[in-house]
């Protein structure tokens, strides 16, 4: 008697779970900067997720929401922000813009087991943490990249230029932890303070040590101020730029890009030999007549389609650590051309160079 109770308790459970889950509204929330200095990659963003879920969300079962709100890039608005969305019964966070932000809420997320999914940053510290699951490569993925291209050119005279954070500390450490591997000094360093444009004691630092080339852990507005100023004094240093500095936004703010490379974690969102680009590129133009695409778009195109796989095949007991393990278990050939891994709790593992020529980003092999 007791064992058909307990059975027929279960099965009112199950019931009841699959009943609400139909009608539950599942919010995925994100804090991003849709104004200031960092405009142009929190909109970016957006566009990018918004388009996904145009083509792809159409056909879910499920009631998602997401709400974007705007932290203009400043950890304290951050951390406000996702307080605001917890309230809101928030079941995913996603898509967070910048490494020192996402540091910022990283003990309220660990405290209240929020799980992150896709944040626009490549720290090592993501990497470790339990309730974060990354889409895109490491930093250090990419500057080892970079480092490897340079010196297979006989550049060894590398100077950093970087935002005097969390994030740019990493830029920095990283090329002077790989140099070092590599029986090699880093020439120089030059840092900023985040969310300004004071560059003048950085550019005397490096200016004066005459570097062959800049690794440049910035923003995109204050790496074309920096760009534009040093190709004065020395237009045949090479500048690399890691995939935080938006390689869209820098071609508009420079009229002289040579010499120029810049470091991706995803393929040219306008190479047709890639499907998942080809797809991007229609839809982009359909739905957003009036907007470019970019670098930034394609990430989160890429990374919220993976999300709306997961939330469709999300089912008993809808708890936001299945999704996460839904998402973990992604097949590697679900993005067609683009190659998921999950490893080092990323997604994606591949980097990419590229240098613009002839109004197009083309890629260094």
């Amino acid at each position: 008697m007791k064992k058909s109770l307990i059975f027929l308790l279960f099965v009112i459970v199950i019931i009841f779970y699959l009943f609400n889950s139909s009608k539950q509204e599942y919010l995925i929330g994100s804090s991003l900067p849709l104004k200031g200095i960092m405009s142009d990659m929190g909109n970016s963003v957006k566009s990018g997720t918004e388009l996904s879920l145009k083509i792809y969300g159409k056909k879910l079962d499920k009631k998602i929401r997401y709400q974007f709100l705007d932290d203009k890039y400043e950890p304290k608005l951050t951390q406000e922000n996702i307080k605001k969305l917890y309230e809101n019964n928030l079941f995913l966070l996603y898509g967070i813009v910048g490494t020192p932000t996402v540091k910022e809420i990283l003990p309220f997320l660990n405290d209240n087991s929020i799980y992150l999914y896709a944040p626009f940053s490549g720290a090592k510290f993501l990497r470790k943490n339990k309730y974060v699951v990354n889409f895109r490569a490491s930093y250090k993925d990419e500057v080892k990249k970079i480092i490897n291209y340079l010196l297979e050119h006989n550049l060894t005279k590398i100077a950093v230029f970087y935002q005097n954070d969390e994030y740019g500390n990493e830029i920095y450490y990283d090329t002077y932890e790989i140099l070092k591997k590599r029986n090699l000094n880093l020439l120089t360093a030059g840092a900023y303070k985040r969310n300004t444009f004071f560059i003048t004691p950085a550019f005397n630092e490096i200016a004066k040590n005459r570097p062959q080339a800049i690794i440049m852990g910035s923003t995109s507005k204050v790496s074309a101020m920096f760009i534009k100023k040093y190709k004065k004094i020395d237009p045949k240093v090479v500048f690399c730029t890691v995939s935080f500095v938006n390689p869209d936004s820098l071609v508009k703010l420079l009229k002289n890009r040579d010499n120029i490379i810049f470091s991706e974690v995803v393929p040219y969102y306008k190479d047709k030999s890639i499907k998942e680009a080809v797809l991007f590129e229609k839809y982009f133009k359909k739905y957003y007549p009036e907007k470019k695409p970019t670098f930034f778009a394609f990430e989160a195109y890429l990374a919220n389609k993976i999300l709306l796989r997961a939330f469709d095949k999300l089912t008993f007991p809808y708890t936001p650590s299945h999704l996460v393990g839904i998402i973990k278990s992604t097949p590697s050939n679900f993005l067609k051309g683009v190659k998921i891994e999950y490893k080092n709790n990323q997604l994606l593992n591949k980097t990419y160079l590229f240098k613009y020529e002839n109004n197009t980003f083309k890629e260094l092999k």
